[in-house]
């Protein structure tokens, strides 16, 4: 969990007394930031998680604010080098982030007809199969194809809509 000689309030950019809020948005402004994916440093993100994944729980703050309490104040002098030690970041507190399965923000249900039209299409595609089978229509069974393919797209963006979705006021 050691960031070198920063404490990790310094890593997310927030005082000591910042509110659970205050830390999640900066996180979260840092982590879009820095993401690998994004182009950022591999390393920053790493530090960024072990920060989050420690600030982000209370229980987890109270023992490390009880811990920063407690050791001595560091000279003052040049910066440390940026980033973990080589093999930082691996072991059981990557193990105890993956398995978290706790949302970065809070979960929204598909409403209205995006929550009944994938289901929907995918009964009809069953019902057209079942009447190709019993009418030996060639139709129904192109039906078929078409409604399950429709309905198998379905199921991927009525949830992407759901996430995306923002809730203005």
């Amino acid at each position: 969990m050691s960031t070198g000689e920063r404490s990790l309030y310094e890593v997310l950019g927030v005082p000591p007394h910042a509110s659970a809020e205050e830390i999640r948005a900066a996180y979260r402004r840092a982590a879009r930031r820095h993401h690998p994916d994004a182009g950022g440093d591999p390393r920053r993100m790493s530090d960024l998680n072990a920060a989050w994944r420690v600030l982000g729980d209370p229980v987890r703050r109270a023992r490390y604010d009880r811990e920063l309490a407690a050791r001595p104040a560091r000279p003052a002098g040049p910066p440390p080098a940026a980033g973990p030690p080589p093999g930082a970041g691996v072991g059981p507190d990557l193990l105890a982030d993956l398995l978290d399965d706790r949302p970065l923000r809070p979960t929204r249900p598909l409403e209205g007809w995006w929550a009944m039209l994938p289901p929907a299409t995918l009964v009809a595609a069953c019902l057209a199969l079942a009447g190709a089978f019993v009418f030996t229509a060639p139709g129904l069974l192109a039906l078929f194809g078409g409604l399950l393919v429709l309905s198998l797209g379905l199921f991927v963006l009525a949830p992407l809509r759901a996430m995306t979705r923002r809730d203005d006021p």
